[in-house]
């Protein structure tokens, strides 16, 4: 069984909102839907620039044609458009036009079934009339009211018609599975995707459950700290590279599950040549101008590191804080501030507790540090593993 298609409902009237979603969701999906009130709000133009800018992606111009199809249809399917909607109730004549008008452009054609009363007889005389596409369709309106487009799915994928079958309606991550198991070729998704914290993320998610994916806690941690990790900034290795190797010391420190991120860090400091100290172990000497004290907190705000902070500006050493927040009282007084991920991607994560979130992605990200400095520097393993611990 072929994998469905994912589609992305636009349906802001805001032209450079619209083109700024679809870049964002532009790898997970495979069609862009020019929802209803865009495309009666931004007109034709539109439609020219998302296929100027996504040739290898289906244009879907949501047209809901009531009357005149081959008429209302030409321009868009000219001006690009693979797929043009047309009411189920507007009746067959309509129905033949815009078909007539996208065989003209060696286009498809989709019926959209809202409000359709005999929805299966209706899906019948439009796949005999050459349709590509019926659209199971459950309205704003009728979501509102509790009804879902799931018992209707099932009625038209039974028939076994010569066409695609799309499906939209509120669905969401919880719900992908049950329409691909309904037999659904085309997935609909709107505010699932464009009311999400990070329209990229959820699209990805989306993408994967449709694929056969599973969002099992292994698969939602690894999800979670690849998005963090994707928003971060590619330009850090580089610039905590040169403030490492422009500092005479590193001191490195945190508190919490934080502070074992910074053990695990300075190991591989030393391992990779550095000389690095531990705030807090007895043994730490004192800090000094020309030292680069770094620090990990997600709040940037813990008030033992502040503490450490303020002592370490006081005697002139450089700061950096790798944080969660762009802003916050450590971040003022650092040089510099590290931010992994965006500020929005730290709202409640069920399943990963108090600060894991940035914890697990800082970790990966400092291995990844890591992996840039021994590559840059060509330090090979054996010179990394004669300075590792020989007492234990």
């Amino acid at each position: 069984m072929a994998k469905p298609l994912i589609q992305l409902a636009l349906d802001s009237l805001d032209f450079n909102q619209t083109l700024a979603l679809a870049e964002q969701a532009a790898p997970y999906v495979d069609i862009f839907e020019i929802g209803t009130p865009c495309i009666k709000y931004n007109g034709v133009d539109l439609v020219r620039e998302l296929r100027a800018r996504y040739p290898k992606k289906l244009i879907l111009v949501d047209l809901k044609t009531m009357d005149a199809g081959e008429y209302e249809a030409t321009p868009f399917y000219a001006a690009g458009a693979d797929i043009c909607t047309v009411l189920g109730v507007s009746g067959i004549a309509t129905i033949a036009g815009v078909v007539k008008a996208a065989k003209a452009h060696h286009a498809e054609v989709q019926v959209d079934l809202i409000n359709v009363a005999d929805k299966v007889q209706c899906a019948k005389e439009a796949a005999a009339a050459g349709v590509n596409i019926i659209g199971v369709h459950t309205g704003l309106d009728a979501q509102a009211a509790g009804q879902t487009p799931f018992s209707d799915l099932l009625d038209i994928t039974e028939l076994g018609l010569p066409v695609r079958v799309s499906v939209a309606g509120g669905i969401k991550e919880s719900t992908v599975t049950q329409v691909v198991r309904a037999g659904a070729d085309i997935i609909v998704v709107g505010a699932a995707i464009y009311g999400a914290a990070s329209p990229a993320d959820a699209a990805r998610r989306i993408r994967t459950l449709a694929d056969g994916g599973s969002n099992t806690h292994r698969q939602m941690v690894i999800n979670k700290i690849g998005d963090i990790l994707s928003a971060t900034d590619d330009s850090y290795n580089v610039k905590l590279t040169h403030m490492l190797d422009n500092a005479k010391r590193v001191y490195v420190s945190g508190a919490g599950r934080s502070g074992l991120i910074t053990r695990f860090f300075a190991m591989r400091l030393m391992h990779s040549g550095y000389d690095v100290n531990v705030v807090g172990d007895t043994v730490t000497p004192s800090i000094r101008r020309g030292d680069l004290l770094i620090i990990i907190s997600g709040s940037g705000e813990t008030e033992q590191l502040v503490a450490f902070t303020k002592k370490a500006r006081e005697v002139g050493a450089d700061i950096l804080l790798i944080s969660a927040k762009s802003d916050s009282t450590i971040g003022d007084l650092a040089d510099a501030v590290l931010q992994v991920g965006r500020s929005d991607q730290y709202s409640k994560v069920v399943g990963m507790p108090m600060g894991t979130v940035f914890e697990l992605s800082t970790l990966f990200f400092l291995e990844s540090l890591i992996s840039h400095i021994i590559h840059e520097k060509g330090i090979a393993e054996e010179e990394m593993r004669y300075r590792h611990a020989n007492l234990e």
